[in-house]
């Protein structure tokens, strides 16, 4: 499924801070402020607080995160 770059790289930063070491989750969350953040800036939007734009992206996230998921199952199969 074809999406907006920019979208891509939030819903990537965000997985990444959910799978992240605990060691490394104030990076992660930094990133993904910072995405989303540039996002709404980008895109003007002033009455759309960086908590919304998560509930607005959140069924995008759950397909991500499967496709994820199936992706990582296909690799380890394939290494069998």
């Amino acid at each position: 499924m074809a999406r907006n770059p920019e979208l891509e790289a939030i819903l990537q930063a965000r997985y990444d801070l959910e799978t992240c070491e605990p060691g490394q989750k104030a990076e992660c969350r930094a990133r993904l402020d910072a995405l989303i953040l540039a996002a709404l800036t980008k895109a003007g939007k002033k009455d759309l607080s960086p908590r919304a734009l998560i509930e607005v992206t959140a069924v995008a996230y759950q397909e991500f995160k499967l496709a994820r998921k199936r992706g990582e199952r296909a690799r380890l199969s394939r290494t069998r």
